[in-house]
């Protein structure tokens, strides 16, 4: 498939801590990306290009659902000592790693 720098395709990025489905999931052309990294948008953020909407869809909400798992193991060891950094992985049915996050102390 082509795409010239106005053809639409959808981004999903990771979640920041308080991100909603539509922080992590837009549509966009290359013209609208090139903005989007000029504008802050940083590689760190793992940005994922797809052409169908459902499927992109479904790998942002895995990523909010594995950064709520994060958040939610942070908040639940809250003043144990971690010595090292845990890492929380989110695999589908098939083992195809969605989501990878590390818990701090």
């Amino acid at each position: 498939m082509r795409y010239g720098p106005d053809d639409k395709f959808w981004v999903v990025t990771d979640p920041a801590p308080e991100s909603e489905l539509g922080d992590v999931l837009f549509e966009a052309s290359l013209r609208d990306l090139d903005l989007q990294f000029k504008g802050g948008l940083k590689m760190e953020s793992n940005p994922t290009l797809f052409t169908e909407k459902g499927e992109a869809e479904t790998e942002a909400r895995a990523r909010l659902i594995a950064r709520n798992v994060t958040q939610t193991i942070q908040r639940a060891t809250r003043g144990i000592s971690l010595l090292h950094a845990r890492l929380v992985r989110l695999i589908d049915k098939d083992g195809e790693l969605l989501f990878e996050g590390e818990v701090r102390e």
